[in-house]
């Protein structure tokens, strides 16, 4: 019996005007013979039993009801292939339905194609869940590639589908999380190299990467010591040095909360486009210099062609991130903005970490 692959369903009772003129609901018809399919063993199923149906109902049913033929073909493919795989008997069962429903070698192959794509698909992914695809994985898969009768092309197209889709969703998910550290640059590399995908990224993802990469340095790294190529007090140590730089003094020295966190920080470096541009709010601003802005364990100083500038550590309350630099709030006077044609985010996020003492 086949009970656990289709069901008995109830025929439909016939309306009054059917009754009438001695007529029968014709999707009985399709009705009797999902009935003959959950009552009965598919070999034991004669075409002539199918025939005794359309005659019954006068009518064809590959002309009136094709796609429930399929659908039938289907379920019981569907159920063979549970165990992913197809055994003689289910083949000469297969080939026996086939032949009963009147089903064509086209719309059996169609079916295959359709079923087993899914079901290798679905394969596939699950060997791949954890970013690795062992030697006998993929001799496994082969098996199933076989079992199923996929087209080699096809095959093919789903592998390297399913590989490279799961390196975009583990990229997509290390942009999401906003985190990259050694160890998950290494895993991702290790992914890579075992799905035999190229981490090749476009230019947007690619800067994003080496921001995560460079922000997790700036937070947990030691920072590294530049030249300042000017002098310092004695002993101390420069750790950022940014040319083209513009002082600029707030006009309105409102106080504000002290507030600065390197989380916050880098997430609103991370939002391209979210951040306000210093030129946005230059009539707020007076113009003190521009020249070289310095970042030490001891002080924030900018040296410029006619005028030196200098802030210490202590003195900071805050910090507020630019897309272009930075403003740099005081406990007494005017808060101090440095405009940057490049590296804003280094030397804010430098800064943070200095005030935090490193």
């Amino acid at each position: 019996m086949n009970g656990n692959v289709y069901q008995v369903h109830p025929l439909q009772g016939r309306s009054l005007l059917q009754r009438c003129f001695g007529q029968v609901p014709e999707d009985n018809a399709i009705i009797e013979v999902n009935n003959l399919l959950a009552t009965k063993p598919i070999r034991s199923i004669d075409v002539y039993d199918i025939r005794a149906v359309e005659h019954r109902y006068k009518l064809r049913l590959m002309l009136v009801y094709p796609r429930n033929l399929e659908e039938f073909y289907a379920v019981y493919l569907n159920h063979c292939l549970a165990d992913k795989q197809l055994d003689n008997e289910e083949l000469d069962n297969l080939r026996h339905l086939q032949y009963i429903l009147g089903l064509s070698n086209k719309q059996t192959e169609q079916l295959h194609t359709w079923l087993g794509e899914l079901l290798y698909r679905q394969s596939f992914k699950e060997a791949v869940a954890d970013g690795r695809l062992t030697r006998e994985e993929e001799q496994w898969l082969s098996k199933l590639e076989s079992n199923l009768g996929l087209p080699k092309a096809l095959a093919e197209k789903i592998s390297a589908e399913t590989r490279t889709t799961f390196v975009q969703d583990h990229v997509a998910g290390i942009l999401s999380h906003k985190h990259l550290s050694p160890a998950e640059e290494q895993e991702l590399q290790a992914i890579a190299a075992s799905l035999r995908v190229s981490l090749q990224f476009n230019t947007q993802t690619q800067e994003q990467l080496n921001k995560l990469k460079q922000y997790w340095a700036l937070e947990n790294l030691e920072l590294p010591v530049v030249t300042a190529g000017t002098s310092l007090h004695k002993g101390e140590l420069c750790y950022f040095k940014g040319i083209q730089a513009t002082w600029y003094e707030k006009r309105s020295a409102q106080r504000t909360p002290a507030s600065y966190s390197f989380s916050s920080i880098r997430q609103a470096y991370l939002q391209p486009g979210q951040l306000q541009q210093i030129r946005n709010r230059a009539a707020m601003l007076k113009y003190i210099e521009r020249g070289t802005v310095y970042l030490t364990d001891k002080r924030v100083f900018f040296t410029g062609s006619g005028k030196n500038a200098q802030v210490r550590l202590e003195k900071i309350t805050g910090l507020q991130p630019y897309a272009d630099g930075l403003c740099i709030e005081k406990d007494t006077g005017k808060h101090i903005v440095i405009q940057l044609s490049q590296q804003a985010d280094s030397c804010c996020l430098t800064l943070e970490r200095l005030l935090r003492g490193q």
